[in-house]
């Protein structure tokens, strides 16, 4: 009789979609899926509780994710190492989630450099504005004249409208994506520098995942003021070097609270110098990036 009852009591019983197993609540206890409600595909459901979720949940991961991020440096990747990473978005989606929304900021062109006597160094993956003409763009990233004789042999075939547009979409397809490979770099860095911490270098990229994130979201802070710098008047450019004091004294607090568990002053002289280590390996190469990108475009133009 029991036998007979539970056969004929089974197939009230939800089942999951993606594995099917038994559902007992609004989500499988196999594989994590949610049940789909009757009216999940309307587009009403999708206004008020997938964009409201994503978008407008006050204790979302994505915002308690970035609050994080902005508030205690290094946080986020000592309880990525330390195994808390529900409560939080991934280290590679929130590096997306920067890359897009610096990437729509500056998509009208930019380039910041720093200058310290005759040196000039990007600091940032952006390229020049698409009005320049190549001459133009070439003098803004070739600080050091070394693409001059390749652009002097191509000079004529360069002068028209259509191989100006055509270098800058090829300068563009190749030094962002290029610069953003910077995590890599700095991960590798810190790999090096911190190799007594015995961390992995997941961990590693990780933390340099969280940098970069803040770097370009903090960034778009810079970029307004930039694009305010009219009203702002001569108040710009010391709002400017308050900006990148900000960032370098942030990647020294997360990199004292993730690799260093002393508190005392050679903890704190030896963020400082692993930061100034950072910054140049970084302006190198986005340099080195950016120099190489209007190589090719001018290879191929």
């Amino acid at each position: 009789m029991s036998s007979t009852a539970a056969d004929t009591a089974s197939p009230h019983i939800g089942r999951c979609v993606s594995c099917d197993a038994p559902l007992s609540g609004p989500y499988c206890s196999r594989c994590g899926e949610r049940v789909l409600e009757p009216d999940a595909l309307t587009l009403r459901h999708f206004f008020t509780h997938t964009v409201a979720h994503e978008l407008l949940h006050v204790d979302g991961t994505l915002w308690r994710t970035l609050r994080l991020l902005f508030v205690r440096p290094g946080q986020l990747s000592l309880d990525y190492a330390a195994g808390r990473r529900r409560p939080y978005v991934n280290p590679f989606r929130l590096l997306l989630i920067a890359i897009v929304a610096y990437a729509v900021m500056t998509a009208s062109g930019l380039l910041v450099t720093w200058n310290l006597g005759p040196v000039t160094m990007s600091i940032a993956p952006a390229a020049p504005r698409r009005g320049l003409s190549v001459e133009g763009a070439i003098d803004q990233i070739d600080r050091y004249g070394l693409l001059h004789h390749q652009f002097e042999a191509k000079r004529e075939q360069l002068a028209t409208e259509t191989a100006r547009e055509r270098f800058h979409n090829r300068l563009e397809a190749f030094a962002e994506p290029v610069s953003f490979a910077n995590v890599i770099l700095l991960a590798g860095a810190l790999h090096l520098c911190f190799r007594s911490r015995h961390r992995r270098f997941l961990e590693h990229l990780a933390f340099a995942m969280h940098v970069i994130s803040f770097v370009l979201l903090s960034s778009v802070t810079m970029v307004i003021m930039l694009r305010l710098r009219f009203w702002l008047g001569s108040y710009v450019y010391p709002s400017i070097i308050l900006f990148g004091f900000w960032q370098f004294v942030y990647l020294c607090l997360a990199i004292r609270r993730f690799y260093l568990s002393s508190r005392g002053w050679g903890a704190r002289l030896l963020s400082v110098a692993a930061a100034i280590l950072i910054y140049v390996v970084n302006t190198a190469f986005m340099t080195a990036v950016q120099v190489a990108g209007a190589a090719i475009a001018l290879a191929l133009s």
